[in-house]
């Protein structure tokens, strides 16, 4: 028995069925046609449509792409919510690896956790643990705002398996004590390496130290006073250095100068000084603390290549700049320094970032408090 069709499309026959989805501003109804290859089908999918419509989903449900959403919600939702460099490093995900993915031209109420997890796995063949996780966390945000805003009616992400992620980085850790004698040794000898230092005696985030200035140094209270971070970011198609506000507004604080470093310090200002007059350039108090030959803010890379080079040279294994930070957070754990103070020193938001260093410091010692017991025995 031949199927039942009432209309002709391309030289393919369909059924079509019409069904009112809604009223539009002029108070008109809005309606809307269902094809299939018969009269059961086309039917089956527009009780699927009212369904959906009447669960809240918008009208134009079942044109909405993921792509189409998603660089709407960038532009008009995360960009005003977040800082400039947050901002930029959330585009570039998008741009990198979002855009051009199996998600971007689906249907958003087509994906299903399968359709997640097959893009998670497809990255993680040419991405590390951390970039995939990273790109995760950006499209966990935008589901929970296609949520919100009924675009959707469940969070595809709920069966998503994450890939397992070192909790510490090989290069991300504190320095050994033999280590941080080598470094303070070529700061000492190379005045080009005192940033290094300078990080190491202060604890402050790369961002932070480079957009230091004179008038940051208070020689008559003691203190550094931390205020701001800079980052060099492309905006609008030109790559330059973008200050901001710090991280957050716990990391607003004032560090004490040690005296361990107050001669070196000092000593670097003067060379800063002469260096602009050579330059020929006014300084003042706004001039930059650690600044470029051109004395300009310099660019993160660079620092982070020197440093690089200079593990190298000395025979240690590499490091981040972090790392100079974390090695500041664990000798104030080894020295006694009460967890709060440390927390506020470092500029964490949350206590509990400083406690997981102080943890591990803890666990160290106790392990080196039993190896010593066990001599006893032996």
């Amino acid at each position: 028995m031949p199927r039942k069709t009432n209309i002709r499309i391309n030289d393919s026959d369909y059924y079509r069925v019409t069904a009112t989805v809604g009223i539009n501003a002029d108070g008109q109804p809005i309606r809307k046609q269902f094809y299939g290859e018969s009269k059961k089908d086309a039917e089956a999918k527009r009780d699927e449509y009212l369904i959906n419509i009447k669960k809240g989903l918008p009208t134009s449900f079942d044109k909405i792409t993921f792509n189409s959403v998603f660089k709407t919600w960038l532009e008009t939702v995360l960009k005003p919510s977040v800082s400039l460099a947050s901002y930029n490093k959330y585009e570039t995900d998008y741009r990198l690896r979002i855009q051009s993915g199996v998600l971007s031209k689906m249907k958003l109420v087509d994906i299903k956790s399968i359709h997640v997890q097959s893009f998670y796995n497809d990255l993680l063949n040419k991405f590390t643990v951390n970039t995939v996780r990273q790109t995760h966390s950006l499209i966990h945000n935008f589901f929970k705002y296609c949520l919100k805003s009924d675009l959707i009616l469940k969070d595809p992400l709920l069966a998503v398996e994450l890939p397992v992620l070192k909790s510490t980085s090989e290069t991300n850790r504190a320095l050994t004590d033999r280590e941080i004698e080598k470094l303070l040794s070529a700061a000492k000898n190379e005045p080009k390496y005192f940033i290094f230092a300078f990080a190491l005696f202060s604890g402050l985030r790369q961002g932070e130290i480079l957009a230091l200035t004179f008038r940051d140094i208070d020689f008559i209270n003691n203190v550094i006073r931390v205020n701001k971070s800079v980052k060099y970011l492309t905006v609008n198609g030109e790559y330059k250095a973008v200050l901001s506000h710090t991280k957050t507004s716990h990391s607003v604080r004032d560090i004490p100068i040690l005296e361990a470093i107050q001669t070196p310090l000092r000593e670097h200002m003067r060379r800063e000084i002469e260096k602009y007059r050579m330059l020929s350039i006014t300084h003042t108090e706004h001039s930059l603390l650690f600044s470029s030959y051109a004395a300009t803010y310099r660019e993160g890379g660079n620092l982070r290549i020197s440093l690089k080079r200079l593990c190298k040279r000395l025979k240690m294994p590499p490091v981040t700049f972090h790392s100079l930070r974390h090695s500041f957070c664990t000798i104030l754990a080894k020295q006694g320094v009460p967890l709060k103070t440390a927390s506020m020193l470092m500029g964490h938001a949350s206590i509990a970032v400083t406690a997981r260093v102080y943890t591990h410091v803890d666990n160290v010692e106790l392990k080196k408090g039993i190896e010593k017991l066990s001599a006893y025995y032996i």
